[in-house]
């Protein structure tokens, strides 16, 4: 009798969650939760994304020998929790905490490529409290002093060794959380923190704090000198975080619109706190190293995605070797607790990992197919006149005494933003936004006029993904205390009229996948590409991307302004074969995660303007046929058609969206954008009347294509 596959679980609980499934050593499917929920950075309850590993592998949470979780309160349903988990009173499964760096740290221990000894460094904007670390046999600065209170000092960096299989710690340093100290409102977080202050400085630049890496991108449009007074006092091989240099800064941007009329002061804030950053990381790194000297380094903690620092230590300290670990943010905790429990609880040997970045699961060519023969697209004005009646319905026929100052949003993609208001038994009806919600629903105008009749139907739809919502338990009153099929007689037909609609493309399948998507490539058509298990981590990297020509002029700010609707400034990367990398570019470092930046070669600077920054640098991809061979594939027959091998690359979604995970996301998204293309598997779909005329500007002549 064969063996059973031994499983293990890691599951990590706070922001950008995540989970991890081990199958006799190897990862067999991971995910981040806002793939499934589609919401940004979503966290904490992690029975979505727990499911999503499971049912991928074809098992239930009984198949799994251990779960190892970082953030998660002890039982199966607390209000901490917020919504009942998976590991109930019937569940024997052992689970097992283990503290945040620890967790980052096993991350690396599990992913990287080295076979021999190597240190590994942490930084992130926040770790865990003193008191629930267990990795504390390092040097711990003023230890004696955060003893007193070791619940109110978090980790902020953390170095350990890695010998003959055994971690060790070597150096581990703390600062009191920001809650308690100084001024609550602006200093919250961890104080003298690296990744604290480039949280704070994106929030002070964007007025949020959902993308970090726009401040990298901001950074180039500055000018060095406006602001001269150092960020950071470094000192005693520590960080120390200058607050009256921050007290200086008081014009935070409270908009878009403020961000973009006096976008050079906010570039030059940019610039100065990504030159102050790269100095204290280095500075960080060269202390530690003097510690404990190391010819390989693994590094993680969301300070680990600053591309333009990673670059710097890369080529300025004397290391034969530097792995940044791809999801080196939260969403890789997951990745850490279930290497953790593979190679420390259960005393396994480590079972090298292939490299891959592609850990989601695959969908079958059924579930494509279906996908392609279910899509419909409907009219947007008829869709926004059936929720405006039903709306107006909802408003009349209604009375909802004990909801006074409830307010429910309704965000509807297809049809706008509505407001409910209920006040001394009325419902009042608003387009726009005209007070604070209390609850948000967002969906299209479809999934709301069908899941609202029917709390179980709502309830299947959020759980596909279809609805996104805010503060259930405010939402459930409402549901009890207003009837959303009172008087509404037409709600049959408007159902039969959204269940109709058109399929508004032509499929086709080519003998040569590659060769195919590389001429409409060269035509100048923008390609939403689709295939396998999506990527795991912040990079979009051939199997959930869009992709394009990068010598067509304007595409970027097509790109950005009509498909991704974000800023202007933000740029994109360029994907290249390998082997020729050094043709395009100065510095040989293989960079298959999107996590170095390199500087153009002066020959291709003005072919390549699309994929590079200002300061002719670029965040590059650099693409093997080992584990992306599909869009190798694709940059190869590219190559052979136009005489270059570089694509622009970047993610399949668009400003505030996660980026797509199954088939019917990436049509709708298609369907719904200025796509040309979309690649779906082995099938090519092209939007009806297209004429194979380039969208963003004409194809690149073939006199101005440059052979390598």
């Amino acid at each position: 009798m064969k063996n059973r596959p031994i499983y293990v679980l890691g599951t990590g609980y706070s922001h950008d969650g995540s989970a991890c499934l081990l199958k006799d050593g190897k990862i067999a499917v991971a995910i981040e939760k806002e793939r499934i929920t589609r919401i940004k950075h979503d966290g904490n309850n992690d029975t979505a994304a727990i499911q999503y590993c499971l049912d991928a592998e074809g098992i239930t949470i009984h198949d799994v020998a251990l779960v190892v979780q970082n953030g998660a309160a002890a039982g199966p349903v607390t209000d901490y929790h917020e919504g009942p988990r998976l590991f109930t009173k019937d569940v024997a499964v052992p689970i097992y905490n283990i503290s945040h760096h620890l967790a980052h740290a096993y991350s690396t221990i599990g992913t990287c490529p080295f076979t021999t000894d190597f240190n590994i460094v942490v930084i992130d904007g926040s770790g865990a409290s003193f008191d629930q670390c267990m990795d504390l046999s390092g040097f711990v600065p003023d230890r004696e002093k955060i003893q007193q209170l070791p619940h109110l000092y978090y980790e902020k960096d953390s170095y350990y060794s890695y010998r003959n299989g055994k971690l060790q710690t070597v150096y581990k340093d703390f600062s009191e959380f920001g809650f308690f100290f100084r001024n609550r409102e602006k200093y919250a977080g961890n104080m003298h923190s690296i990744g604290g202050v480039y949280e704070m400085l994106s929030k002070y630049c964007f007025s949020n704090v959902e993308d970090t890496g726009k401040l990298m991108g901001l950074g180039p449009y500055g000018e060095k000198g406006r602001f001269t007074d150092p960020l950071f006092d470094l000192k005693d091989g520590r960080v120390f975080v200058n607050y009256d240099t921050l007290d200086t800064l008081n014009q935070p941007s409270r908009s878009f619109s403020n961000l973009k009329n006096r976008f050079q002061y906010y570039a030059d804030v940019a610039c100065w706190v990504q030159d102050q950053v790269e100095e204290a990381i280095l500075y960080t790194f060269r202390s530690r190293l003097e510690q404990d000297p190391a010819e390989r380094l693994t590094y993680a903690g969301g300070v680990a995605l600053n591309a333009v620092a990673n670059a710097r230590l890369l080529r300025e300290l004397d290391l034969k070797e530097l792995y940044m670990q791809p999801a080196a943010a939260d969403n890789g905790i997951a990745i850490g607790c279930a290497y953790y429990g593979w190679l420390e609880i259960l005393g396994k040997e480590n079972v090298r990992h292939n490299g891959t970045a592609f850990l989601g699961r695959p969908y079958s060519k059924d579930e494509v197919e279906s996908a392609v023969a279910d899509i419909r697209v409907h009219d947007p004005l008829e869709t926004k006149m059936l929720v405006d009646a039903y709306l107006r319905n909802i408003r009349y026929y209604n009375k909802a005494a004990d909801l006074s100052g409830v307010i429910l949003q309704l965000t509807l993609t297809d049809s706008g933003i509505y407001q409910l208001a209920f006040h001394d038994g009325e419902v009042e009806l608003h387009h726009g936004v005209k007070k604070v919600p209390s609850v948000t629903i967002t969906t299209e105008g479809r999934y709301f006029l069908q899941g609202m009749r029917n709390m179980d139907h709502f309830t299947a739809l959020a759980q596909e993904g279809k609805i996104t919502l805010s503060n259930g338990n405010d939402l459930f009153r409402i549901m009890q205390a207003v009837d959303f099929s009172a008087r509404t007689e037409g709600l049959v037909e408007m159902e039969q009229q959204l269940s109709g609609g058109s399929q508004p493309f032509v499929v086709r399948r080519a003998e040569n996948l590659a060769s195919a998507v590389a001429s409409l490539l060269a035509e100048g058509k923008v390609i939403g590409l689709y295939h396998g298990g999506a990527e795991f981590g912040p990079r979009a990297l051939g199997h959930r991307s869009i992709i394009a020509d990068p010598r067509i002029p304007g595409v970027r700010d097509y790109i950005n302004s009509r498909i991704k609707l974000r800023e202007d400034f933000r740029p994109f990367a360029p994907a290249v074969l390998e082997e020729d990398l050094l043709v395009y570019f100065k510095y040989q470092q293989d960079t298959p995660y999107m996590i170095l930046v390199n500087e153009v070669r002066d020959e291709w600077a003005a072919q390549l303007s699309s994929v590079i920054h200002r300061n002719r640098s670029a965040r590059v991809q650099t693409v093997n046929k080992v584990w992306n061979k599909s869009f190798y594939d694709i940059l190869t027959a590219f190559k052979e058609q136009t005489g270059i091998s570089v694509l622009l690359n970047t993610s399949f979604n668009r400003k505030g969206m996660p980026i797509v995970e199954t088939p019917v996301e990436a049509l709708n998204f298609f369907l719904g954008s200025e796509l040309d293309c979309l690649v779906l598997e082995d099938l090519i779909i092209l939007k009806k009347g297209t004429g194979g005329q380039a969208t963003p500007a004409t194809a690149v002549p073939q006199a101005e294509q440059a052979a390598v």
